[in-house]
């Protein structure tokens, strides 16, 4: 597989949980800590593929 080193260098130098901390981020923070909440009980077990920030996984 051809490997892009634009998105390797974009990803590895992008700052997620910042982005999470402006205006339309903490929308989107507030809207995946509603379903978290909703549907994940403290019984569960998630594992993370790598899809969210770990700001998201700190509850």
């Amino acid at each position: 597989m051809k490997t892009n080193q634009y998105l390797i260098d974009f990803y590895n130098n992008y700052d997620e949980n910042s982005r999470l901390t402006l205006k339309h981020g903490t929308v989107e923070f507030l809207t995946t800590m509603r379903y978290i909440e909703k549907y994940i009980r403290p019984e569960n077990h998630v594992i993370e593929i790598g899809a969210e920030t770990s700001m998201c996984l700190s509850i």
